[in-house]
């Protein structure tokens, strides 16, 4: 079933707020670089405490022993998901998958700030950006990562071509696109085969994150009783 991961970042006091708010819904929290920075290693403990699931967005990229070592440290620690750039090539996938233990590894393709300027500026050869998305997903595939992160004009195409599990950024329910270029709703992101999207600034801005969440949910058809909440 589809499901909504919640991006908080925000200040570690804050994020905790919300994470003790919004932890009776079924949702994964997602930990990105600037709050694991602020709380430390503790906070992904603090969030698990809860019951729920930690996506650990860290977007790895470095030589294969160190992507390894982060791999195995988050393993430690209990993180569910952790994500690492399929541009740092096989290789570097390869011992990622290899010291993985329990955790979930998903492959970031283009960021969903990126689009065709950036394929210029790289010189890729590619023609579009749904092409390189494709290739950096087979990629991931062929080294044995859980699965991969694209924006939803891409999801459709990456999951009939790979089967693997979709996460999905870039997705919006208030009409603004802020920084990212490709983004789409949250019913149409998971029509095209998104198995989890990823919301934040839709959430924790709005004045009524429990609404906004269980909106959400409604939407993309996750409608549990979430503890006496229900929809």
């Amino acid at each position: 079933m589809p499901r909504l991961c919640i991006a908080l970042d925000l200040d570690p006091d804050e994020a905790l707020k919300l994470v003790k708010v919004l932890s009776v819904y079924p949702v994964v929290f997602k930990v990105g670089p600037v709050l694991f920075l602020k709380g430390g290693p503790d906070i992904i403990g603090r969030i698990k405490e809860t019951g729920r699931e930690v996506f650990l967005d860290l977007k790895v990229h470095d030589i294969p022993n160190t992507v390894g070592e982060v791999v195995s440290r988050a393993d430690d620690l209990g993180v569910d998901y952790l994500t690492l750039h399929t541009l740092a090539g096989k290789e570097v996938l390869q011992e990622a998958v290899r010291r993985a233990g329990k955790v979930k590894l998903v492959g970031v393709t283009l960021l969903t700030s990126h689009d065709e300027k950036y394929l210029r500026f790289l010189k890729t050869g590619f023609g579009s950006v749904r092409d390189m998305v494709l290739h950096l997903s087979c990629l991931a595939k062929d080294a044995g990562l859980y699965g991969v992160v694209c924006s939803p004009l891409e999801v459709k195409a990456v999951k009939e071509l790979t089967g693997l599990f979709t996460v999905v950024p870039g997705v919006r329910i208030s009409g603004r696109a802020d920084d990212q270029r490709r983004f789409s709703t949250p019913r149409e992101a998971v029509r095209d085969g998104a198995d989890m999207i990823v919301m934040g600034r839709d959430i924790y801005r709005s004045g009524d994150p429990e609404g906004v969440v269980r909106h959400v949910l409604e939407s993309i058809g996750d409608r549990e009783d979430f503890q006496g909440k229900g929809l």
